[in-house]
């Protein structure tokens, strides 16, 4: 009865996450939506920032492009609403474990979701760091050297969606071993 009870509590714990996820997402729509019909306030305000020390020179008053803001934003919502398909995933698992309700297909979905989602984010995760790096690398003068731009796969996420992907198999044929199990006795 005390397991049900906890996994009750991390049931109410991750649904207050999920629905505190979905009013940022809302938010941040907003301020996308905003931004496209109006970005003057970003035209107006200028980064003023210029440091020159050493081995490089950093001059962002030559920034005027506005894009860069708004690709961190659309990005923060990407994460937000591949996040409120993650929780909501979790928010199954656990429903259904606060009932006893372990080895059902409905739990299997969740997993493979939840690994999908880990893969498709590990892939995903670098490219507005690249397309900001772009944006921002002539804005650097080196004085003796070069710099160079590469794209990579987050590991620590592409190993977890590996695990995880794994774990939603054997709990497929866990599944299936009890659906057999019903049907014989």
């Amino acid at each position: 009865m005390k397991r049900a009870n906890g996994y009750q509590i991390i049931f109410y714990l991750i649904n207050t996450l999920f629905w505190f996820n979905v009013f940022i997402a809302g938010l941040i729509s907003f301020m996308i939506i905003y931004l496209q019909f109006d970005d003057s306030f970003l035209q107006n305000s200028s980064f003023n920032i210029s440091l020159g020390k050493g081995l490089f020179d950093i001059n962002l008053n030559e920034i005027s492009d506005t894009k860069l803001v708004q690709l961190w934003i659309l990005s923060i919502l990407i994460s937000c609403f591949l996040s409120i398909i993650t929780l909501w995933n979790f928010k199954v698992l656990f429903r259904n474990a606060a009932k006893g309700i372990i080895f059902v297909p409905s739990n299997t979905r969740a997993i493979f979701t939840t690994g999908t989602i880990f893969l498709i984010g590990s892939f995903f995760a670098g490219v507005p760091k690249f397309f900001i790096a772009t944006k921002l690398a002539p804005l650097f003068n080196f004085r003796h050297g070069t710099i160079t731009i590469s794209y990579s796969i987050d590991g620590i996420l592409f190993t977890a969606a590996i695990f995880i992907l794994l774990l939603g198999a054997f709990f497929k044929k866990a599944v299936t071993i009890a659906q057999e199990n019903e049907l014989t006795i």
